[in-house]
């Protein structure tokens, strides 16, 4: 009977520390400074985009990233790296961040400064290679993208079509109960249906590359290496639309 006391001692103790550090964790992961000081390589790459975004010289932005911290909004790692703040999400997050504490501590932390497996796949002529970037946590990273970017999903016409047939629009609306209309839209307003969707794995990282330099471009996006290749495999799913596509 000691025994299983002090098995139930440690366990409680254990889920207290656990608690706390996690309140703890919470509260200073609100800081770029700290995320970047544990994850080094290649996080400190990053900060310093982020730095250069916010200073008055525009040509310092190389990243779709460093671009929100340039509009001057208070923008934060977090922001995008904790998803949609639900609490299975930030549990997960809690989850992930020991991982990283533990590879920070004994491990060997991957410091490739561009994380865009879709581009190295193409650049191969491997073809669309699956989600483009941290593989095992995209629905966090596209919760976090969906919290600001509902009007862009939700946007109904094929004009949008690269939006609003993803499976992604379908969440958008069911978080606002709207739809956005272009200006010259003269077609009834029928509601969700106007939202087609595609049974697709393409996901906004696959053409969104938050940490993928891309300077110069239209929304920092890499036409050629990483969004045609989802595009591709879009097509390839629905089975309907160009299934050729050629570059």
């Amino acid at each position: 009977m000691r025994l299983i006391r002090f098995l139930a001692l440690g366990l409680a103790s254990l889920l207290v520390l656990s608690l706390v550090g996690g309140l703890a964790v919470s509260q200073l992961e609100e800081h770029d400074p700290f995320c970047a000081s544990c994850h080094r390589p290649p996080e400190v790459v990053y900060l310093e985009r982020t730095l250069n975004a916010a200073a008055p010289d525009v040509a310092g932005v190389v990243d779709l990233a460093s671009y929100h911290y340039g509009q001057g909004n208070g923008f934060r790692c977090v922001d995008c790296h904790r998803g949609d703040d639900s609490l299975p999400q930030r549990l997960r997050v809690l989850a992930l961040a020991a991982g990283d504490t533990i590879t920070f501590l004994v491990g060997e932390p991957d410091d490739a400064i561009e994380r865009a497996r879709a581009a190295a796949h193409a650049a191969a002529g491997e073809g669309w290679a699956g989600p483009a970037q941290y593989t095992h946590t995209p629905d966090i990273l596209n919760a976090g993208c969906l919290k600001c970017h509902q009007e862009t999903l939700t946007l109904v016409g094929f004009e949008n079509h690269f939006h609003n047939k993803l499976p992604a629009s379908l969440l958008a609306f069911d978080q606002t109960g709207q739809l956005t209309y272009p200006p010259d839209w003269t077609l009834p307003a029928s509601g969700a249906e106007l939202l087609s969707t595609v049974d697709t794995v393409i996901t906004c990282l696959d053409c969104h590359q938050a940490h993928l330099a891309a300077p110069g471009g239209q929304f920092f996006l890499d036409i050629n290496n990483v969004v045609f290749p989802a595009c591709a495999q879009c097509h390839h799913e629905a089975g309907r639309g160009p299934l050729d596509l050629q570059r």
